[in-house]
């Protein structure tokens, strides 16, 4: 009986500690394309921002303006979110993943990982440079 017990208590721990992360939260976010971000690229928000206590993700999509595929890139020091009551005060982007891609359209989703803001309603001053194919 007590092995069973111990061996349940084991199994629970496990999977616990195995399971990944959940978002504590969710924010608002505003983006603001920068004047020098690529113009062959329109931008969508997929929804909030997700708080992961330590970092914020923000996932955006990015759909091609003409036929031709495009591809962005982001300079860290280019994309930063911004407080309203702190506008001097930047969290640059730590990090960039497409997380999901559709070949046939080129439609892409991109996370950006920031650490969290002091605020629940940032501004993302994103810029994307792109290369075609």
């Amino acid at each position: 009986m007590r092995t069973s017990r111990l061996l349940s208590t084991l199994t629970l721990l496990a999977a616990l500690a195995l399971a990944p992360a959940s978002a504590r939260a969710e924010f608002d976010f505003t983006v603001t394309q920068l004047p020098t971000s690529s113009q062959y690229i329109r931008m969508e928000r997929t929804g909030p921002a997700r708080d992961f206590i330590q970092r914020a993700a923000i996932y955006l999509r990015y759909v091609p303006v003409k036929a031709n595929r495009v591809y962005p890139a982001f300079i860290n020091t280019h994309n930063y979110l911004t407080c309203p009551d702190k506008p001097e005060k930047k969290w640059y982007l730590e990090s960039v993943s497409r997380v999901d891609f559709d070949k046939a359209s080129g439609i892409a989703v991109y996370g950006f990982f920031f650490s969290r803001p002091e605020c629940d309603d940032a501004t993302f001053h994103m810029e994307a440079i792109t290369t075609e194919s």
